[in-house]
């Protein structure tokens, strides 16, 4: 049992790395482009999200939704 939820852990932190560097792809160049990122979240948030940041002097809301199949990023227009 404990194997298994060593393996499990690490199968959702090399995906979290995965989600990170490809999010991460989008964000970066709509920066470079300066296009409005509105949020940045790492796995989706249907109803809730686990942890909420926005900087004083940012546009975009950073956080780490629940459901642990992906992430997005939110381009304005």
């Amino acid at each position: 049992m404990e194997t298994f939820l060593i393996r499990a852990l690490q199968l959702i932190m090399s995906l979290s790395l995965l989600v990170i560097i490809h999010e991460g792809g989008h964000f970066l160049f709509s920066r470079l482009f300066k296009v409005r990122v509105e949020k940045f979240y790492i796995f989706f948030d249907p109803w809730f999200s686990l942890f909420k940041f926005k900087p004083k002097n940012s546009d975009t809301e950073y956080g780490i939704g629940w459901v642990p199949l992906g992430g997005y990023v939110k381009i304005s227009g």
